[in-house]
């Protein structure tokens, strides 16, 4: 849990200096802090205006002081990337982090730790986006 006050304000500080920014990327350990960013944001933290985010082999946090983010069911539109073959981040793991999200969008790919591109995925991410962006396509 030590430096998660870093991370945040970090986040909240590169978000007003370089935005606006639709929504959020976090991969791995990013995911698992963008799903807190997600947390405090549905929450009406005024330092996130994102509308969505993209968790690629995310996890919920283990540690205690971590909790009080994932009681609640978090309400804001999620996209999860879950490789069924992850050694670094079990699937199980990842699916457990989706559970803490109002109607989560997972897709699941049948490779590691990595964000997969392949035309299959690709698709899904357009799908995902087009929500946030209709008429945009491509």
């Amino acid at each position: 849990p030590a430096g998660l006050e870093e991370s945040l304000s970090a986040v909240a500080a590169a978000l007003a200096e370089h935005g606006p920014f639709d929504g959020l990327l976090g991969f791995s350990q990013g995911a698992a802090l963008a799903a807190m960013v997600c947390a405090l944001r549905a929450r009406g933290d005024p330092r996130f205006p994102v509308a969505f985010a993209v968790l690629v082999a995310g996890f919920a946090s283990r540690a205690p002081a971590h909790g009080h983010f994932y009681r609640e069911p978090i309400a804001m539109p999620t996209l999860h990337v879950v490789g069924d073959t992850d050694a670094v981040i079990a699937a199980p793991l990842s699916r457990e982090l989706a559970q803490c999200f109002v109607e989560p969008v997972v897709l699941t790919h049948p490779g590691g730790h990595f964000i997969p591109a392949a035309a299959a995925q690709k698709k899904a991410y357009l799908e995902f986006l087009e929500r946030f962006c209709p008429g945009q396509g491509q």
